[in-house]
């Protein structure tokens, strides 16, 4: 499948349009004081909080980027803006400290706070265009029962969106999005990899990239990064010999 071929998607979707978000319903309660409401629902309801679920497509599971990676921050920032892209990083490290079995609730005041973005209400704030923008590119979608559908693994930049980069990041991205496994190193050298990316400063995504870059399988260079970043940060260091 070429990177611009738009990737399957959950079943029951609906058109990621901003009149999708007509239909969500008030759902839990904030501990905080309500937040101002972004839209009223068909019942004239305000909407302060949103229900959202993690959007996990199988095909973007070896060939997807973490919206925390450098990939993201490199590429998708030009096309999707600086706030959407934040507002995915926020969305999937929120989603990770979830504990198992719970759902999202999202205070939208709180969030758009966290963002430095505006929301005083309505679909016009730039929250809210934040999510739709999000929307626009496929990287969420109203569900049929009202929930935000958000993806834990970003696709690689399709061939038809790379024209709106800068010239110098189209002739980088294709080296960046490079996921045919060519190298050949076994599970110890790949390892030994990783902990160098860690011990140079790189972060736990940039080190996994970094990895791809070298022509390693994705999956390869996900599992000797966090392999490595066990090892440095759980497994107890040895005392120095005198």
């Amino acid at each position: 499948m070429r990177a611009d071929e738009i990737h399957a998607v959950p079943q029951r979707r609906t058109a990621p349009d901003p009149s999708a978000a007509a239909a969500l319903r008030l759902v839990g309660g904030a501990e905080t004081e309500p937040s101002p409401a972004a839209f009223d629902d068909s019942s004239g309801d305000p909407v302060h909080v949103l229900r959202v679920r993690p959007w996990d497509d199988p095909k973007l599971r070896r060939r997807g980027h973490d919206p925390r990676s450098i990939y993201v921050e490199r590429f998708w920032v030009a096309i999707l803006g600086p706030s959407a892209v934040w507002l995915l990083r926020l969305l999937a490290r929120e989603f990770d400290e979830l504990p198992p079995g719970e759902e999202l609730h999202l205070d939208l005041d709180s969030t758009a706070r966290r963002l430095g973005l505006q929301h005083r209400g309505g679909r016009q704030s730039t929250f809210m265009r934040t999510i739709e923008r999000c929307g626009m590119f496929d990287m969420a979608h109203f569900d049929d029962d009202a929930v935000l559908i958000v993806r834990t693994r970003v696709p690689p930049v399709p061939r038809r969106l790379q024209m709106r980069m800068p010239p110098e990041l189209r002739s980088e991205v294709d080296h960046w999005s490079r996921t045919d496994g060519h190298a050949d190193f076994s599970v110890g050298e790949t390892r030994l990899l990783a902990i160098c990316m860690l011990t140079l400063g790189h972060g736990l995504h940039e080190s996994a990239e970094r990895l791809v870059t070298l022509g390693l399988a994705p999956s390869a260079a996900n599992e000797a990064t966090a392999w490595a970043w066990a090892e440095r940060c759980v497994r107890p260091r040895a005392p120095r010999r005198a």
